[in-house]
């Protein structure tokens, strides 16, 4: 709870600091804001545009994997949506739209004001290929330059400022001799205005895939919901769209074309071997007549044809076995159960088939003969006609094959800029700037000498504080009456009550009535404090003479309406009489001695015998005599005024001097009086709420 409140009053004292320092934070405030609008309108509008996409699990239940059965499974596929985010993310994707885009070639305008307006123009390339091997190697790579003739033409220089061609357009394309070589260049559109300038680059195709990979964001909406969203962020929304939409239909064609990959393929391998299977039936076809031909009509006997039949029957089925093998085998390691049950299932069927074999050759030599070359008619059949059937199924896969990627919302372009953030940039640039102020008014303040603790003070001189006055009246007085008279319930007031209090407590029977006030430097306040003490003294019913011993630049005079002649100076140079230099005020019981013309030798007079008498004389007739003496760091006066007093009186300014200025100001003062009682007083005291109460300037 402490600690809290001591956080609030620290934030409560900065805040006054900051508002007492206004000529310091106010210019770092206009300066941070005029620098915050220039770098909001100096940044380029960003626009950023979206794309959604979903990635579809395909199911070997759809109606290709019906269709090829077994060999339809093998060409589904289903990829998580984390690893298609990293293929997008490949160079293979984005290099396909880096290329189609033209994005390694870029052309930036180099008018500053009218970027800050946001004037510069467009222009966007679609080739600038330039030798840069037959170059030296210092001009390699800088810029080359387009200047704008008008909205439609413009001439285009080498980075020497050369020029190349001249009335150049866009849409068309320029080759042109250049450093034994050849340059070519084409712009593909423009939107400029006449003076503009353009420098113009290419970038290495690494570099600008990078470049895109820091405009282009890709991530799933949700979890595991396989839908994707893609932003790419560009000065130009149009170009922002076709780029994203470009990389959209690149990665939806190659997804295509990844998931038809591998029955392209086995398309392409069956189609080769067509020929020759059909050359092979045609073969044993003509083998088989020719030999009927040959020997003529062979009877084949029931027990012949079963043998025939059998034995078709188990080629075929080991050459079916055979395939689902091959195909198990490019799925699954060779110790893979399926793997071990079809090499089971075949070896069955050799066996039986090799018994069937031995029962053929029972027959008779014409009958083994046909059974041989009827077997191998029908096994090549089989072999056709089953190549046939699965080129047929998958030509039909390839034709239905969508991928598994489909596009559900196209990037659309967007009117209104995502980035800057202008009021948010000015309103940072602003807190930057009220840091900067903030830190100039700490630094300030660390650094500065003034003193503001009066504790500090006492525990360093010795010396008690006995009042902390605010700021009030810098005249001491309202009209010719003193601040004391016509509000005595002004704070400063109550101040100057507490220090005539505690000098009454001070002032020891048999002492001398006697009171020195004194100051630093001009402008403390010295007057003001020595008139109102005056006049709260005078208001307890005691006789108060004040006297202006300030003989250079003394003012009480004016603050009572007076004039400056007549006075102390006058007196002490015997040119007239003590009574002709008391005047009487408008507060009863409070009389007062003007300081008088100044004289040529003020130290001497202040020091001699004759002020001495003067001040013995009037401790007859007054109950107290209060000295307001000059500021002692500038002159010794005020040291030789206050001889004679028993109190003394250092007015000091808050937060205005050192404290050793303060220790060698009363040291000097005491000089000439070591008996006296020394105190201060600090003038112009600025509360803070740590000071408690919270009574600030206000009555009570």
């Amino acid at each position: 709870m402490a600690s809290a409140k001591k956080e609030e009053t620290d934030l409560f004292d900065l805040a006054k600091d900051l508002v007492k320092n206004w000529y310091i934070v106010l210019p770092c405030l206009i300066l941070s804001g005029i620098i915050g609008v220039i770098v909001a309108l100096w940044i380029r509008p960003v626009y950023q545009v979206d794309a959604l996409l979903q990635i579809e699990s395909k199911s070997n239940k759809s109606m290709a994997g019906a269709m090829m059965g077994g060999l339809g499974s093998l060409f589904a596929s289903s990829s998580p949506a984390e690893t298609e985010i990293e293929l997008i993310k490949s160079r293979q994707i984005i290099g396909d739209a880096v290329d189609k885009m033209h994005l390694q070639y870029i052309a930036t305008p180099t008018l500053k004001l009218q970027r800050l307006f946001h004037k510069e123009g467009r222009m966007e390339l679609v080739q600038l290929e330039i030798p840069w091997d037959n170059l030296p190697e210092e001009e390699r790579g800088k810029p080359w330059v387009a200047v704008v003739k008008d909205s439609l033409t413009f001439k285009l220089l080498d980075h020497n400022k050369k020029l190349i061609v001249d009335n150049c357009h866009a849409g068309e394309t320029y080759k042109i001799p250049y450093a034994g070589d050849t340059v070519t260049f084409s712009v593909l559109r423009m939107n400029v205005k006449k003076g503009q300038f353009f420098n113009l680059y290419k970038k290495n195709r690494l570099d600008a895939i990078d470049a895109f990979k820091s405009a282009f964001e890709i991530k799933e909406k949700g979890k595991k919901t396989g839908i994707l969203e893609f932003t790419y962020q560009d000065i130009y929304p149009d170009r922002a769209t076709e780029i994203l939409n470009e990389i959209a239909a690149t990665y939806l064609r190659q997804n295509v074309e990844r998931s038809n990959a591998e029955a392209q393929k086995t398309l392409e391998f069956l189609e080769k071997q067509l020929p020759e299977v059909k050359s092979q039936m045609d073969s044993a076809m003509l083998r088989f007549n020719n030999y009927r031909n040959r020997v003529g009509s062979v009877d084949i006997n029931a027990e012949t044809r079963l043998v025939l039949e059998k034995r078709t029957k188990l080629q075929q089925d080991l050459l079916v076995l055979q395939q689902k093998k091959q195909d198990a085998i490019r799925l699954f390691q060779p110790e893979h159960p399926t793997i071990k049950t079809y090499e089971e299932q075949e070896n069955a069927l050799k066996r039986e088939l090799a018994s069937n074999t031995s029962e053929s050759k029972k027959l008779p030599a014409t009958q083994q003969e046909v059974l041989k070359l009827s077997n191998e008619v029908e096994l090549t059949k089989v072999m056709y006609t089953t190549m046939l059937n699965n080129i047929q199924q998958l030509k039909l896969v390839s034709a239905g094959e969508v991928g598994s990627v489909r596009i559900i919302d196209f990037a659309e372009q967007v009117s209104r800029p995502t980035k800057p953030k202008k009021k948010m940039i000015v309103l940072i640039a602003l807190f930057f700037g009220l840091l900067l102020g903030a830190a100039i008014v700490s630094i300030k303040s660390k650094f500065s000498n003034g003193v503001r603790d009066a504790h500090f003070i006492e525990r360093e001189t010795g010396y008690s504080v006995y009042a902390k006055v605010p700021k009030g009246n810098p005249k001491g007085t309202k009209g010719t009456r003193p601040l004391a008279v016509v509000e005595p319930d002004d704070v400063a007031v109550e101040s100057l009550r507490a220090l005539r209090s505690s000098l009454e407590f001070s002032m020891d029977e048999g002492c001398r009535p006697v009171i020195g006030i004194s100051g630093l430097i001009p402008s403390v306040g010295k007057s003001f404090i020595s008139v109102n003490l005056a006049a709260l003294f005078a208001g307890l019913g005691k006789k108060v003479l004040l006297i202006d011993a300030d003989l250079r630049k003394g003012r009480l005079h004016k603050e009572f309406g007076l004039k400056r002649g007549n006075g102390l100076s006058q007196y002490l140079l015997h040119e007239t009489t003590l009574e002709d230099v008391i005047h009487s005020t408008e507060v009863e019981n409070l009389f007062v001695i003007p300081c008088g013309h100044v004289p040529s030798n003020p130290s001497e007079i202040l020091g001699s015998k004759h002020y001495s008498d003067m001040i013995d004389e009037l401790e007859k007739h007054y109950d107290l005599i209060i000295v307001d003496t000059p500021p002692i760091m500038l002159v010794t006066d005020a040291a030789l005024a206050c001889r004679q007093a028993s109190q003394i009186v250092m007015v000091i300014e808050y937060n205005k001097h050192s404290i050793e200025a303060i220790q060698d100001g009363m040291a000097q003062l005491l000089k000439g009086n070591t008996n006296a009682h020394a105190s201060f007083v600090i003038n112009k005291y600025q509360h803070s709420h740590s000071d408690g109460f919270g009574y600030k300037y206000g009555k009570y």
